[in-house]
């Protein structure tokens, strides 16, 4: 007995040391540890959520209506002077569906809607609207106009085009084609101003006019159901429709109430400046706050001059970003109650936000934390900084590879962005810190939903034989570095697209628009760095047909007619000749390597005051290269 005893003894006092001593062994050999295994424990709860959701093909309208049942009166919409409890959309979003319904009874589940609406509270209850009717809707970028707008409207295979009273010029220019098409068109006046009267074939949505009665939800059949076409101008091409299921926007609403240090909470406002039809303020923003119960608040567009009055005036506590609208509010004069809130500031979320700003960011704005993340639209795997590394946008643990192992970093070809491959034919894998083309593993519950239109597509964003034969990963088409913690930094984009204000720009669409001015027989088009910017602004290497001058004015007028304003090139490169691969595309690396340095070719810049085309002077060079220029 006494022998037992004492055994017993020097086991409890063997582990009371060694215990201690095991994890302080630990917390040193691994300082992160606790927040590792605790972004581990959010994920595997992720996951078993998303499993459970599927398994009762919990859609995300339902989502919505289960938090409206349980706060009906809560605030959910903030807008301009306007206040909307869950209980008022949730009637809105039945009267929507039931005034679409009753248009047109053909109208079924699995067809498609485009909608062409401005930020506001009308965009949302008519995305859950005909999210009830199982209707896809097909979310247009409401900067386009003419030949690429239509493409989007094609694309889509739509049988409606919902837009908003604002945009019936725009409509009208392409009417012809429309009614080609044969697609209704619905248009909603969203402003209350008064309009003038529409063509016959324009129809008013009036939702007043039908009851407010709950009108019952179409069922999903699984969580892999398509709510949204969401457009993105990929690697390659017009801009393409990123199929959205289901199980994106229910997940993309748990990320923020799942991870720790980032919960979103019911008393939270989280405001949204940037366009709904995004996939960051749609499924992060939007569904995020629908799943925790809080209020969102939206801005009808970005003003940096009205920016921190509506976070006091909505008594904002988290706000969403790009690293562009953090550059405009730091641009802006110092006010004395910069960073003075009535309710504290907890976060702010995006991405973009360059690492020479960060800190100055946050302490000028008085930010509580900053929560930068990574992921795009078509995209199987995300990654969110909840920690505050600086310039990093979230983390890839050994207790995450552990168990998932679903990310890549490999060597690739900066002429074609695709992967390098070794002698076994495959991928070329890189060692940690090293920056490289990011690959997502492709797995059975994290699958490509892929693009609508031509499979072709889809797969050019998968890559075969990365580690071992046959497996399959989602290319990123970007360029990440992993260091040895785990920290993960965004580097660059790779292939035929570029990031600028806030908007990936393809350099297809803006080749097609510069080659067809007259004098213009070829176009390259690229991004290329300009201090003090987010992102790449667009350049055009120019060969000019023989015997032809431009008129820098009215290719000026040309391009500002044809392209957004962000897809407009601020400079021009005049060529004699563009240097092609052996596969005839296109070379750029050593175009983005000169810049706007006007040495090896004349160089123009974009003059907006003169509505025209400039040489390029020192004095622009100057101003550029010391980061004050506006471009």
């Amino acid at each position: 007995m006494s022998a037992d005893w004492n055994s017993r003894q020097g086991a409890a006092a063997l582990a009371a040391v060694s215990i201690p001593a095991g994890y302080a062994w630990f917390r040193w050999k691994y300082p992160t540890l606790i927040g590792d295994l605790q972004q581990l424990g959010s994920i595997l709860f992720l996951y078993r959520s998303m499993v459970e959701l599927d398994r009762s093909r919990t859609s995300m309208v339902d989502v919505f209506e289960k938090t409206a049942q349980e706060r009906p009166d809560h605030p959910c919409i903030l807008f301009e002077e306007d206040s909307y409890c869950y209980a008022d959309v949730s009637r809105r979003v039945s009267m929507t569906a039931r005034w679409i319904s009753g248009s047109d009874p053909s109208l079924k589940k699995g067809d498609a809607v485009c909608v062409l609406l401005h930020n506001g509270p009308t965009f949302l209850w008519t995305w859950l609207g005909l999210l009830k009717l199982g209707v896809i809707s097909s979310l247009i970028n409401y900067n386009l106009r003419g030949t690429t707008l239509l493409h989007c409207i094609r694309t889509s295979e739509a049988k409606k085009l919902i837009f908003g009273s604002e945009f019936l010029p725009i409509v009208c220019d392409i009417l012809p084609d429309l009614r080609q098409l044969g697609i209704d068109l619905l248009m909603v006046n969203d402003t209350g101003e008064s309009i003038e009267s529409p063509p016959n074939d324009v129809v008013t949505m009036d939702i007043d006019t039908v009851t407010e009665e709950y009108f019952p939800s179409v069922p999903i059949s699984s969580l892999d159901d398509v709510v949204s076409y969401i457009f993105t101008s990929g690697t390659t091409g017009m801009p393409k429709p990123a199929v959205v299921t289901h199980k994106k926007a229910v997940g993309g609403g748990m990320v923020l109430k799942k991870t720790y240090n980032a919960k979103l909470h019911p008393d939270d406002v989280y405001y949204v400046p940037l366009p709904l039809y995004h996939s960051s303020a749609l499924l992060i923003v939007v569904c995020g706050s629908f799943t925790a119960g809080c209020t969102i608040a939206i801005a009808r567009k970005f003003s940096a001059s009205r920016f921190w009055d509506d976070i006091r005036k909505y008594k904002v506590t988290i706000f969403q970003y790009i690293g562009e609208l953090c550059r405009y509010l730091l641009a802006q004069p110092a006010k004395e109650n910069d960073g003075v809130y009535e309710v504290p500031l907890r976060a702010a979320v995006g991405n973009g936000l360059r690492v020479e700003i960060w800190k100055e960011f946050q302490t000028r704005f008085n930010i509580g934390r900053i929560i930068e993340f990574y992921g795009a639209t078509e995209a199987i795997t995300s990654f969110i900084n909840v920690e505050g590394r600086v310039g990093s946008v979230g983390k890839y643990p050994w207790t995450v590879r552990k168990f998932f192992d679903n990310i890549e970093v490999v060597a690739y070809d900066f002429a074609t962005g695709q992967p390098k491959r070794d002698g076994s034919g495959m991928c070329i894998r890189l060692p940690a810190g090293e920056p490289g083309l990011l690959l997502m593993k492709m797995m059975d519950r994290r699958q490509f939903a892929g693009y609508k239109g031509k499979r072709e597509m889809s797969e050019k964003k998968i890559v075969r034989n990365v580690k071992v034969p046959d497996d399959m990963y989602f290319n990123s088409g970007d360029v990440m570095r992993i260091d040895s913690e785990g920290y993960v930094y965004f580097i660059d984009r790779v292939g035929d697209t570029y990031r600028w204000k806030g908007e990936n720009v393809s350099t297809f669409e803006v080749s097609h628009v510069l080659s067809c001015f007259p004098d213009i027989e070829e176009a390259n088009v690229y991004g290329v760095y300009v201090p003090g910017h987010d992102g790449r602004a667009g350049m055009a290497a120019i060969v000019v047909r023989e015997g032809a001058t431009i008129d820098y004015g009215d290719l000026y007028r040309h391009v500002t007619s044809s392209l957004p304003t962000y897809a407009q090139p601020k400079f021009l490169r005049m060529v004699a000749e563009t240097d092609l691969t052996s596969t005839f595309k296109q070379k750029k690396s050593d175009l983005v390597k000169r810049g706007f340095n006007p040495d090896f070719e004349e160089v123009f810049i974009v003059e907006p005051s003169q509505e025209t085309y400039v040489p390029i002077t020192q004095r622009h060079i100057q101003a550029l290269t010391s980061g004050y220029a506006k471009l």
